[in-house]
């Protein structure tokens, strides 16, 4: 055993999870080895289109967000970049029960003191004239929030962290994790073996891959996701601080880029991706999406419903890569009972960015202190663990397919609870 692979903590995965994670450690004094694939931030960090909710249906989880924003703010100053772009955001309804969707959201966003409301129809065509809005019989705005930029945000975790003493290799995938007695003692790699008394498994579509290391069952799947961003038209203009827009009818997102638009869209039949059967030099930053699939042709009628300048002829990039799903769209953050030290966490279903300053906390406090001042019950890592219908491969993706299927398709009622609690 050489000095040199030895850690207190080693992290599988340079996304932003792994990332976060990392500087949050060596900020408390932990010295921290990240073992990445391929290069920073290449896997799903790197096809993210960074979009920045922070009402949720649960106070706790709302809070998490807001005081991940502030962690951004403060990265932001460490690092001497922009990261996070305050635009605010709107979500909009066209049929009464995503009004009722909409009013029960502002109700609870009212209870807990967060800064939402309803926002009229003229007030909406005026923010974005390049919108349709005659179809629309409700929508709600918040002013905080916005996108971040995934790149920045990965690159100033990495830099803040190596000065911090974080070490980073790239192009060193893990072959092995080592386990003795119930207990991890590090992983290996072609060319070494690295020890530490704890191991976190952050490789975001690759994590369930990562556990079968250990052989562990952990309940992900890798679910795909296309967006299409539009190049700058000077005759639909899209300010840059124009609001992020959510139609869950329609199953879209949108936020301004470079002049243009984001829009994305969460598939009733989303790709399946077996990990396993990938090359093992899959490089997620070359995906090319076919223009002629059904997945594309579904993107772009609903952001023509939406935006009618936007079809098929529109100028465009279309950008696909691999989100990691779970059965409840829940991340698994934590360690299962099976083996002391190995910590996941993975499992964002779509939502790795904007959630990854908070985990980077969270994780360090469970690995550190073996708690957390955030109620983390509702992402345990082990709450599926040896659960019927949760443990054979075919069942998970079937279970995460249909959830990542459903999630903008549903219809939300969240209500308040005693004390002014958020619930869903």
């Amino acid at each position: 055993m050489t000095q040199m692979n030895t850690a207190d903590v080693i992290i599988i995965g340079a996304g932003v999870a792994g990332l976060s994670t990392a500087m949050q450690l060596a900020g408390r004094g932990a010295k921290v080895i990240v073992l990445e694939r391929d290069r920073v931030g290449n896997g799903s960090t790197g096809r993210a289109a960074g979009l920045l909710g922070q009402l949720r249906g649960k106070a706790e989880q709302t809070r998490m967000l807001v005081d991940g924003l502030a962690i951004v703010k403060e990265l932001e100053k460490l690092a001497d970049v922009e990261i996070f772009v305050q635009t605010g955001s709107l979500r909009i309804a066209e049929t009464p029960e995503r009004a009722e969707e909409i009013s029960a959201l502002v109700e609870m966003g009212k209870s807990i003191g967060f800064d939402i409301d309803h926002m009229s129809i003229d007030d909406v065509a005026r923010h974005l004239p390049y919108m349709r809005t005659d179809d629309l019989v409700d929508a709600c705005y918040c002013p905080t929030d916005g996108h971040l930029q995934p790149a920045e945000l990965a690159a100033a975790y990495l830099k803040v962290g190596k000065q911090r003493g974080v070490r980073c290799e790239t192009n060193t995938p893990v072959t092995g994790i080592i386990v003795e007695a119930g207990q991890v003692r590090g992983v290996r790699t072609a060319a070494a073996e690295y020890f530490a008394p704890v191991v976190m498994n952050a490789g975001g579509p690759w994590s369930y891959l990562n556990a079968e290391l250990a052989e562990t069952v952990l309940p992900t799947a890798a679910i795909g996701h296309y967006y299409l961003t539009t190049r700058p038209d000077p005759a639909n203009p899209v300010d840059r601080l124009s609001p992020a827009v959510r139609d869950r009818e329609l199953r879209i997102y949108t936020r301004p880029e470079s002049g243009g638009l984001i829009v994305g869209i969460y598939d009733a039949e989303p790709d399946r991706y077996d990990m396993g059967k990938l090359p093992a030099d899959f490089d997620m930053s070359r995906m090319k999406a076919a223009r002629d699939s059904l997945q594309v042709a579904q993107l772009i009628e609903a952001t023509h419903h939406r935006f009618p300048w936007i079809n098929e002829r529109t100028p465009m990039t279309i950008t696909t890569g691999i989100m990691t799903f779970t059965p409840d769209a829940r991340p698994f953050c934590g360690e299962m009972p099976n083996i002391q030290g190995l910590f996941h966490c993975s499992g964002f279903s779509g939502h790795g960015i904007v959630q990854s300053p908070v985990i980077g906390l969270i994780m360090s406090q469970l690995i550190l202190d073996g708690h957390s001042t955030y109620d983390v019950s509702s992402i345990e890592a082990d709450r599926y663990f040896d659960m019927p219908g949760y443990i054979d491969r075919r069942d998970i993706e079937d279970r995460c397919a249909a959830m990542a299927g459903n999630y903008y398709g549903k219809v939300e009622r969240p209500t308040v609870a005693a004390g002014g609690q958020a619930a869903k």
